[in-house]
């Protein structure tokens, strides 16, 4: 503190102003039709399906092979993990088995200006099977296959300037082959590699290569060296796929939808600023300086803004993870104003209250925190490519699923996971240098600008633990109208779960896909989900009719389905072109996948609660913060059932996002009952105890609730009002789950360790008293 001089604040200022301007503008330069980015901004960001449109393909066995179920199902895997490699986590396939079909769906890059289908798709059903043969010749001896490779990673070659190479790590099978051929080829032969039978490389043997390190080089641009690495990681298709169909899709909310997401995150990030500014002063308008460059450094990590990182692609969930990790930096700012304000009205002198109060909210922020990495590394890991460094390290925990991947989940792991890292950096480092800094300035030391003016008036103790049994009833009783309503009013399942039919028709003119859905749905009683798009063999325009059902839609209702449309939108001359019945693309095996997925997350979690409150009862504050958890997830799907929303990508990112955001609210209050506990011994009841650690921590709740909330809100009403009603299904969950996060984090789980340590101790009296 002493050694932070007033220039630094003005410093750290201009550091997050200029990094904001770049990550929003960035750095381009133009010569005569050829622009060059040399820093990315954020009109470069990899929008999902529903904003920027895409592309539609349907790929079949080549040469006319019969493909088996296992074999579409692993060219299927292996499509999704080509996918997510090139950061594409907005994606769907599905997999037709009765036609031998794999329909892959995925939004347009950034900056593609000719939205050719063909060329957008033409990678993805290369077998991409690897070789390495002794001689200059394909049809030479075998040493090994792609099979040998553990990993492979785009590098720039040592010995030839502006040029990169593929450097591969084999596995124990694969450095056997490799030693055994180089040592018999040393100085007197060739080693030749071959993708597909195309030569990639071909290099003389001038040394034994024991290692189980490989290189292939060639003319290789960065591009080219990782998209030959990328074909590597995922693995060899099978079967040799082709493409016999391919469309644009065109976007479901279109680019008015990403103008007003836009709009709604600027004045959301403005009045979140306000609101912490008024009710902080000072800390409030530090932690709102910080907060942009939080945001900042969100938006930069998925543009591809720091160097060779391509453009991730921005979907619903991913924004979840950046809402999440901007709530989380809020928070820490909050709990450090609140304690700077406690050691103030203690009589702490400004510099004294400064430092204590970033030093004591440490702990809490740390905690919360590092729970939310736990779970970015298990969702990365999971759902993310499997040679990924969270992929091999989760590896041993999802063996039994094998390889597959959830672009969706992937991405909100992948913005939470950034957005922690720089709640780190933004929200505690830089805003303690500014506030340390402003500080010095003598206009600065008022202490009413930090709140510590006069002694608060005595805070009303609550009487939290008294009340408990309201609370389990208010609980008991949401739990029974959900299981009620879920009975009765059924529950809308996603085709990617449930399967379903998908059928396309050409159409003339413009249509309407909501009244499309109106008429579809009144005539066969089934959930629809229309869009529009172009296929690319004619030029035509096509309607693709997408049903959620496990059966299918029988031939009578895609019959009814027909004769409806043809009747109500006559002008526009519908025809059949297709009609295919999908399997889930994320069934059953996902659904227990994200299952294992949270189990492994409450089990890492009670560990580490247990390690680090191990002074208040460790353990049974780890399984009531599960507990508090578990009730908060509950709450979210209840939600989807209320107002009737379909349990898709949407509703696993919900509740993932909450998840952490639960967990953390849980852990502030813990932190402050370890406090307690530490100052005031066995002085007072654990009742009064917790009554008290929650009370001193309500305006925290209140404040990180508020603001996150308001926040959703704003999401909320600007995206109504723009007519973009879809996004409801992702806001108003998040909203509920929040709310239901600071509910249970005061009222359910600390009244749950009352309890459990008030029995532990009965316990513990009884049997003393039998001993004697």
């Amino acid at each position: 503190m002493r050694n932070i001089k007033k220039p630094v604040f003005f410093i750290v200022f201009a550091l997050i102003a200029v990094f904001s301007y770049l990550t929003i503008f960035g750095v381009h330069n133009t010569y005569g039709d050829i622009e060059t980015s040399y820093i990315k901004g954020v009109d470069e960001i990899r929008w999902g399906i529903d904003i920027q449109g895409g592309v539609n393909a349907t790929f079949e066995p080549a040469d006319g092979v019969d493909a088996t179920d296992e074999e579409l199902e692993a060219a299927k895997t292996v499509i999704e993990q080509r996918l997510v490699s090139l950061n594409i986590t907005d994606s769907e396939v599905y997999v037709d088995t009765t036609k031998d079909r794999v329909i892959v769906s995925f939004p347009w890059a950034s900056d593609e200006t000719d939205f050719d289908a063909e060329k957008a798709v033409s990678e993805l059903g290369d077998m991409a099977e690897l070789k390495f043969v002794k001689g200059k010749t394909a049809d030479g001896e075998l040493i090994m296959t792609g099979t040998a490779v553990e990993s492979a990673a785009a590098e720039p070659n040592q010995k030839t300037a502006n040029q990169w190479c593929v450097s591969l790590k084999l596995n124990k099978e694969g450095t056997e082959a490799f030693a055994a051929a180089t040592a018999e080829l040393k100085n007197k032969g060739y080693i030749s590699v071959w993708m597909d039978d195309t030569s990639v490389s071909v290099a003389s043997v001038a040394a034994e290569i024991t290692d189980g390190n490989a290189v292939i080089t060639g003319d290789f641009t960065y591009e080219a060296a990782k998209s030959l690495a990328d074909k590597i990681n995922a693995g060899a298709l099978p079967i040799k796929m082709e493409a016999t169909s391919t469309n644009t899709i065109s976007p479901t909310l279109g680019e008015g939808a990403r103008n007003a997401m836009a709009v709604a995150g600027v004045i959301a990030l403005i009045v979140v600023a306000a609101y912490i500014t008024i009710v902080y002063r000072l800390p409030g308008a530090v932690a709102a300086i910080a907060l942009c460059g939080q945001v900042a450094g969100s938006l930069a990590a998925v543009s591809g803004f720091f160097g060779n990182l391509d453009s991730f692609t921005l979907t619903i969930p991913g924004i979840a993870g950046i809402i999440l990790a901007i709530g989380m930096g809020v928070d820490a700012n909050v709990i450090t104003a609140e304690r700077i304000k406690e050691e103030l009205r203690n009589g702490k002198t400004l510099n004294g209250a400064i430092e204590l109060g970033y030093k004591r909210a440490w702990s809490a922020v740390f905690d919360g925190n590092i729970t939310v990495i736990f779970v970015a590394i298990i969702l990365m890991g999971a759902f993310g490519p499997t040679d990924s460094l969270f992929g091999g390290l989760m590896k041993p925990l999802f063996f039994m699923f094998g390889a597959s991947t959830a672009g969706a989940i992937y991405s909100l792991g992948y913005t939470l996971l950034v957005g922690i890292i720089l709640n780190f950096l933004f929200g505690i480092f830089f805003s303690r240098l500014m506030l340390a800094s402003i500080s010095k300035f003598k206009c600065f030391r008022k202490l009413w600008l930090y709140n510590g003016v006069a002694p608060e008036k005595e805070k009303k103790t609550l009487n939290t633990v008294k009340n408990k049994s309201k609370f389990y009833t208010i609980s008991c009783v949401l739990f029974a109208a959900i299981l009620v309503l879920t009975f009765a009013k059924g529950v809308n399942v996603a085709a990617e779960f449930a399967g379903g039919t998908i059928i396309e028709y050409t159409y003339e003119g413009t249509i309407d896909t909501n009244s499309v859905a109106q008429k579809v749905e009144e005539a066969v009683s089934e959930s629809v989900t229309v869009t529009t798009g172009e296929s690319m063999a004619d030029d035509s325009q096509t309607l693709k009719l997408t049903f959620s059902t496990k059966e299918g839609i029988s031939s009578e209702k895609q019959l009814k389905v027909k004769e409806t449309l043809s009747e109500s939108f006559a002008d526009n001359k519908l025809e059949l072109l297709s009609s295919t019945d999908v399997a889930a693309s994320n069934g059953k095996d996902f659904m227990l996948k994200c299952v294992v997925a949270v189990i492994i997350a409450a089990v890492i979690m009670v560990i580490y609660i247990g390690f680090r409150f191990k002074k208040i009862g460790g353990i049974s504050a780890g399984i009531t913060s599960v507990v508090a958890l578990i009730h908060d997830l509950i709450l979210v799907y209840g939600s989807f059932v209320i107002f009737g929303f379909s349990l898709d990508s949407n509703f696993i990112a919900v509740l993932l996002t909450i998840l952490g955001y639960s967990i953390n609210a849980t852990i502030i209050i813990y932190d402050r009952i370890r406090e307690n506990r530490r100052l005031l011994g066995n002085k007072v009841s654990m009742e009064n105890l917790v009554d008290a650690s929650i009370t001193e921590t309500l305006g925290r709740s209140i404040h990180t609730t508020v603001t996150t909330v308001i926040a959703m809100l704003i999401v909320c009403v600007v995206c109504w009002m723009q007519g973009i009603t879809s996004i409801m299904s992702f806001a108003l969950p998040m909203i509920i789950g929040m709310v239901s996060g600071v509910y249970s984090s005061n009222c359910i789980a600390p009244t749950l360790w009352v309890m459990w340590q008030n029995h532990k101790k009965k316990k513990s009296a009884s049997v003393s008293k039998s001993h004697k």
